[in-house]
């Protein structure tokens, strides 16, 4: 456990760059377990995934205060500005995970998406299932031994990113509006339609994916995803074809046909409703420097 020493609660605001932590610079990823009652008021030039593992704090988040407690992870971008403060009778203890941008957009496409797209939830920050709350607590426990043994080296390295990894994960399936209440069948049928694999599929497709009569399978989306079948799958498909026109050199043409439109035309439509704009466009847009 890193100990700190305890700010003055009106330090001045600074800006934290990667080069200060040698790990960052060597591996793009980071690690620390916390100890501190205040930190200063600040940003980085890079990204930054925390977990509270114990107690609770005053979060503030680019001007907003908002008491954290145990399990909770967000991910905070460059542009961000924070600082933690105690409250009464707390003692909070978190993870640190920070990751420079082009490892956090590596470990992105490890698991099927962008870093853009993963910035598109409305909100970076969730409570943490038991389970994996346990899970990070433990990978976090690892390195630290590591570290006391003198041993950390590419096999600390590699727990770090599987932890940033495990932390995506969970972000993107919030994203992606896959609710861990759910049955595990409806789970598994929304990862499959977002993978490469089933992205053109049809409505009729899910029905047989999920194994279940239309009836029940309409309604466990409508309970666990708020949406229709229609309207998540098209959703899916909008996301997927943003990824290609920003990331591939795929005409519009093909692109439609990998997401099952056989009509350029139709697709077009919805990717207009979705954008406001036409895929060229998008695509030039993705594409402007800066």
């Amino acid at each position: 456990m890193d100990k700190t020493q305890a700010a003055p609660p009106n330090c001045a605001e600074t800006t934290v760059y990667y080069h200060n932590y040698p790990e960052l610079c060597s591996h793009g990823v980071a690690f620390h377990w916390w100890d501190a009652a205040y930190t200063s008021l600040h940003d980085h030039d890079y990204y930054e995934i925390f977990i509270i593992t114990s107690g609770r704090t005053n979060h503030i988040l680019n001007g907003e205060h908002q008491e954290l407690g145990e399990k909770t992870l967000c991910l905070i971008r460059p542009q961000d500005r924070h600082q933690f403060t105690p409250l009464p009778g707390e003692r909070c203890i978190h993870i640190n995970l920070p990751v420079k941008q082009e490892k956090l957009s590596e470990l992105c496409a490890a698991i099927g998406t962008t870093l853009p797209e993963l910035l598109q939830a409305p909100r970076r920050q969730l409570q943490l299932e038991d389970i994996d709350f346990a899970m990070f607590k433990q990978s976090a426990r690892e390195i630290n031994l590591l570290r006391e043994a003198g041993a950390a080296g590419s096999y600390s390295t590699m727990i770090i990113c599987q932890m940033i990894l495990n932390a995506l994960v969970i972000l993107e399936k919030q994203r992606a509006g896959i609710s861990s209440a759910a049955p595990e069948w409806l789970r598994q049928v929304l990862r499959r339609i977002h993978s490469p694999e089933y992205i053109s599929c049809q409505a009729s497709d899910i029905y047989r994916l999920a194994g279940y009569s239309p009836p029940v399978v309409i309604r466990s989306f409508r309970q666990y995803t708020g949406e229709t079948v229609v309207s998540y799958l098209t959703k899916a498909k909008m996301d997927s074809a943003k990824r290609l026109l920003s990331s591939t050199d795929l005409t519009v043409l093909d692109i439609a046909g990998r997401l099952g439109y056989g009509s350029v035309s139709h697709f077009n439509k919805l990717f207009r409703g979705f954008t406001g704009m036409s895929p060229g466009e998008y695509r030039r847009r993705c594409r402007l420097p800066g």
